[in-house]
This record gives structure tokens, C-alpha cells and sequence, in this order.
């Protein structure tokens, strides 16, 4: 479904250590499958997840994904990108704003 890089996994694992004990990140689509649509990346606290909630376990975190969101975040990826001007996260998603059909 979503392929979270090492290098993203690193970024997100330094920013948990901040947090709550348990607390992994959540993936989500906003008006998915809409021309409107937009991802997003939050943090998860264990008493945010529901029963529906897919988890995805990586090698240093796991991410929940709803289940509304879930056809529309499929071949996602999340990087985190160095370059000379700085870091930045990058989230594609290009099934977010139309489900893709097989």
C-alpha cells in the first residue's frame, strides 16, 4: 500500500522519540477521490487507533491508515529528501485523488 524509504523511517523514528510512549504516525487522505484531495502525515497516539485502521509495520515504526483512506493511498510513498538547500518530506500519492482500478 504505502512504501515508507529508510530515510523517512529515520526522520519519523527521531520525531516519535519525542513523544508519548507508543505514539506512531498516521497516513490520511482529506475529500479522497476528489480533485480536492490532500495527504497528510500526523502523529497516532495508541488510544487514536481504531478498529478499522489498517497498521503497516516498517522496520522503525508503523503507520495507521483509515479505512476510507486506504484505496486511495495505494503505491504511495513517503521519502525525506536532502538536497543543498535543506530536507524536506515528500509524500506522493498518485491514486489519492482518483481510486486506482485494475
Amino acid at each position: 500500500m504505502i512504501n515508507i524509504t529508510e530515510a523517512a523511517q529515520t526522520h519519523f523514528a527521531k520525531l516519535l522519540a519525542n513523544q508519548e510512549p507508543g505514539t506512531q504516525i498516521r497516513v490520511f487522505v482529506i475529500n479522497p477521490g476528489t480533485p480536492t484531495a490532500e495527504c497528510g502525515v500526523s502523529y497516532c497516539p495508541p488510544d487514536a487507533v481504531e478498529a478499522t485502521d489498517t497498521e503497516l509495520k516498517f522496520d522503525q515504526l508503523s503507520a495507521y491508515v483509515d479505512e476510507l483512506s486506504a484505496p486511495f493511498l495505494e503505491e504511495a510513498e513517503i521519502d525525506f529528501v536532502t538536497d543543498q538547500l535543506g530536507s524536506q518530506l515528500t509524500l506522493k500519492a498518485p491514486n489519492a485523488k482518483m481510486r486506482k482500478v485494475s
